[in-house]
């Protein structure tokens, strides 16, 4: 049996990414990238998020980069990442982008 993407030892393909809004960071986040949405191309999770951003924030432009595609690693090796990436903005920019201060405590 396949184990669930969420879990932390379960192996896979992932994508490290932020999302920008009007050209400044708002997240970064980790993207299941087996799991593609075929309207846009992109990976599901960054498709939901830049909708629903979009939605909201009618007049801001939303963009989306692809930080690092990770093949055939664990879900933890691939959420330490993401926080590595974090704590670098963090210590460059000083902030946590508004999209990850629920989640990211430095």
């Amino acid at each position: 049996m396949t184990k669930h993407k969420n879990s932390n030892d379960a192996i896979g393909n992932f994508c490290i990414y932020r999302i920008l809004m009007d050209g400044k960071v708002y997240k970064v986040g980790k993207a299941d990238f087996d799991r593609i949405t075929l309207s846009t191309g992109i990976p599901t999770r960054i498709h939901q998020q830049i909708r629903i951003l979009s939605t909201k924030y009618i007049k801001k432009r939303i963009e989306h980069e692809i930080l690092e595609i990770l093949i055939g690693v664990s879900t933890i090796d691939a959420k330490r990442l993401e926080k590595k990436v974090l704590k670098k903005f963090y210590d460059t920019d000083g902030e946590i982008p508004d999209g990850n201060k629920k989640s990211f405590k430095p």
